[in-house]
Formats: structure tokens, C-alpha cells, sequence
């Protein structure tokens, strides 16, 4: 007991240094979201609450399309800006997702000031030429084609048209070819509009300057740059959750293996179950049913029966639409049929495999897994943005002592109300026959 009072003081002081060390700064129009470390390297990003889910049907993959446009050029930083940021000793990367798109920089502190300078003014003054757009079209499309030959990514897609078929969560993050090619410059300048809105975005910054000397820094650069920002806010997400007609999909196609996904409707990561959400509860039966070689479904069903060559458990989700949870695995057609039964088994009778000892691992885990992401600026900076995306950043700081709180029968009921007394949709991707 006195272990345990040690440990989740320690927790407390550990989440109260770095909570104090974070500042909100609204003085620029933007929020920027400061994090004070000792580390000789700095972490600038831009989030933005925008992604796919905001396309209108007509222009899926738009957002996609942008994350790739930007990087070729703007207003100061005119072609090829990761060759900027390379030539000052930094890294750059961007991702696009259901509801939301981040840019980033990862770089040394002593030329923090120049960084922030290329993020702002790469994100708030795109170019968007014409041939600039086209050229990143091609890139999509070769990226498109080669999505063909991921039969698990296929498998996925397909599943979330037949689960959410009046939902715009259906349709796949990159877009398809037939509406990228009618995507003007018009529409992205619109679209991007989104982004350039401080209601739907931004800032994070990590590094070692002192507050002040960071105020003076992002003055120096809005006070020479003409930003554009707007009032142009997300529109309200219009979906419907409808019974699925059917409970399996099946696929066939130029595959060897055997493609098997088992998917139940998952909650957003905003619903909550005893003041804490439901997907931190999720998290923790995830990674004891197949985060790892050691989880309950591996052990059991690839280690031990030898029904699968890889196995997991997943779920997938945003802050406001419903996704999905899903057991994945690649097996041998023959052994399809036992697998699937096996699993069912496993399932229907989960509080058997569920085992409080193992609880105790995966949450001991998660924490020194959360320990570990303020281990460097750029980690930190994400957590930041992510948690600010999702609710307030100051979540980064209260996931520890949220994960520390659950117990076994909370993990449990969460199982029994999202897994156990649901009736899955079945979906394979099985080998044509020879």
C-alpha cells in the first residue's frame, strides 16, 4: 500500500512540473501553446481540427491533397520548403486524418527562430500553384495504385462503407482518382480556408527559451508577415448510424493469404464512462487482447494453435463521429473456418482469458509508456497538440493519473457493453480460386 501512495505521488509531482511549465500565449491571433524543457533541440507544429470528414463528396481527398501541396512552396519560402528546414538541421512531416491535419518540425534550438518563421508562413501562405498541385496529384495517384497491394487496407476500407454507409468516416482518408482529378486550385484555396481559422487551429511550440523570449520571437515574425486569417468554421458533421443488412463481407483477389477482419462500432474518443472516456478503458482491453506476442488473442490463437501468422486488436475512432473496433488477423484459407470459431469462443467467454494480474501489466505499461513520451521535445509537442485536438493540451498532463485510476471491472464493462454482447461484422479478403 505505501508502494502504491509512493508511486502515485510521485506521478503528481511529476504531472504538476510539467503542467507549471506550460504556457498559453493568445496574444497573435493564433493560440500557441508554449512547453518549456532542457533539451537542445525544439519542437514547432501547426494543428488544425480539419480533415477529411469536411469534404464534400465531390472533393474527397482534398485535405490529403493539401498536406501534400504545402510543402512545395509559399509566400517567403517559395519551392521546396523541407529543403529549407533541411539546410538549418531540421526534419519535417506532416499528416492528414479524419479530423484533423499536422504539420511539424523537429530542429535544433539555436535556429528555433527561423523555424517557427518557415512553419508560419508555410502554413498560412501556401502558394497552391497549379503545377505544384498537379504534380502532388501524380504522387497520390501512384500512392492510390500501390494501396492495391495492401489486402488488409483494401479490407478496411470496404468494411467501413458496409458499417457506415451514411457516414462520411466511409470513405478512405487519401480520396479516390476521379475526384482528386476534378480538385481546382479554387477549391483548395477555399478548402484551406479551414486551416486559417484560429477557432479550428494552433500552434505548439517546445524548447528551451524562456517565455519571454518566445513572445518576442513569434512577434517579430507576425509583425513582418501579411497573414491571412479568416472566420471560416467547421461545419457540423452530418451522419446517420444505420442497422447493417448484411454481417459479412466477402472479398476475393490476387492474394496468397487469408484477410480476416471482425469489427464492432466503436465510441468516439469524447464519450465518456465515469468521467473518463472510453477510449482510454479501450486502450488498456486493446493491448491486453492483441497489442503485443504476449496479448490474450496472440498467445491463444498464433502462438499456441498455430491459427494465424499475425493477430491483433484495434480500434479506430474520432473526436465526434463513431468508428470501429476490429480484430485483425492473416491466416491460411483452411484455417479460416476454425480461427473465426475459436475467437467467438474466446470472446463469448472473455472474462475467463481476462486476467487481473495481466490488468495490472498493461496499466503499469501504458503509464511508463506515457512517462516516456515527455522523453523528447518533439513526443512532447504532440502530446500537447493531440490532447489539445481532442479536448484541452492540459489532458496530456491528466492521461497518467486518468489511466492510474481504472480498475479491472471498469476494463470489463467496457468489454462486456462495446465486444461481448455485440454482433460483429465479419469481413474476408480470400484468394481467388486457382
Amino acid at each position: 500500500m505505501q508502494t502504491k501512495i509512493k508511486k502515485n505521488q510521485i506521478i503528481r509531482e511529476f504531472i504538476n512540473l510539467h503542467n507549471n511549465l506550460t504556457y498559453e500565449i493568445n496574444d497573435f491571433g493564433f493560440k500557441i501553446i508554449y512547453k518549456k524543457v532542457d533539451y537542445p533541440s525544439s519542437f514547432v507544429g501547426f494543428f488544425t481540427k480539419t480533415g477529411s470528414l469536411y469534404e464534400k463528396d465531390s472533393q474527397k481527398g482534398i485535405a490529403h491533397l493539401i498536406e501534400h501541396t504545402v510543402f512545395r512552396g509559399s509566400k517567403n519560402y517559395p519551392t521546396d520548403i523541407p529543403k529549407y528546414i533541411n539546410s538549418i538541421g531540421g526534419y519535417t512531416n506532416a499528416y492528414t486524418s479524419y479530423d484533423q491535419t499536422v504539420y511539424f518540425i523537429k530542429l535544433p534550438s539555436y535556429n528555433l527562430e527561423k523555424g517557427i518563421d518557415i512553419l508560419i508562413d508555410m502554413v498560412l501562405n501556401p502558394l497552391f500553384k497549379e503545377e505544384d498541385i498537379n504534380s502532388e496529384k501524380n504522387i497520390i495517384y501512384h500512392e492510390i495504385n500501390m494501396r492495391d497491394d495492401e489486402p488488409m487496407v483494401i479490407l478496411f476500407e470496404e468494411t467501413m462503407k458496409k458499417v457506415y454507409p451514411s457516414s462520411p468516416i466511409k470513405h478512405p482518408i487519401i480520396g479516390y482518382k476521379e475526384t482528386l482529378e476534378k480538385i481546382t486550385p479554387t477549391d483548395i484555396t477555399e478548402f484551406f480556408q479551414y486551416y486559417q481559422n484560429p477557432n479550428n487551429s494552433f500552434f505548439v511550440i517546445v524548447s528551451n527559451y524562456e517565455l519571454t523570449d518566445i513572445k518576442k520571437i513569434i512577434s517579430n515574425i507576425f509583425k513582418n508577415k501579411e497573414i491571412i486569417i479568416n472566420d471560416k468554421i467547421l461545419n457540423k458533421i452530418e451522419y446517420n448510424i444505420e442497422p447493417i443488412k448484411e454481417n459479412e463481407l466477402s472479398l476475393k483477389g490476387n492474394v496468397n493469404k487469408t484477410y480476416l477482419l471482425i469489427s464492432y462500432y466503436c465510441p468516439t474518443n469524447l464519450e465518456k464512462y465515469k468521467d473518463i472516456e472510453k477510449v482510454y478503458y479501450l486502450n488498456i482491453l486493446c493491448s491486453m487482447l492483441g497489442s503485443s506476442n504476449y496479448s490474450i488473442l496472440n498467445r491463444i490463437l498464433k502462438n499456441d494453435l498455430k491459427l494465424a501468422d499475425a493477430v491483433s486488436f484495434e480500434y479506430y475512432t474520432t473526436n465526434y463521429i463513431p468508428g470501429i473496433i476490429y480484430f485483425s488477423a492473416i491466416t491460411d484459407e483452411s484455417k479460416l473456418n476454425k480461427l473465426i470459431e475459436k475467437y467467438n469462443e474466446i470472446i463469448n467467454n472473455l472474462e475467463e482469458y481476462l486476467e487481473s494480474n495481466y490488468f495490472e501489466i498493461i496499466k503499469e505499461n501504458s503509464i511508463s509508456s506515457s512517462f516516456w513520451s515527455f522523453e523528447s521535445p518533439s513526443s512532447q509537442g504532440m502530446l500537447i497538440g493531440s490532447s489539445e485536438l481532442f479536448t484541452t493540451y492540459k489532458e496530456a498532463f491528466e492521461y497518467i493519473d486518468k489511466i492510474n485510476k481504472i480498475n479491472f471491472q471498469d476494463v470489463k464493462n467496457i468489454a462486456y457493453e462495446y465486444i461481448i454482447t455485440k454482433k460483429p461484422f465479419i469481413s474476408k479478403y480470400l484468394p481467388n480460386q486457382k
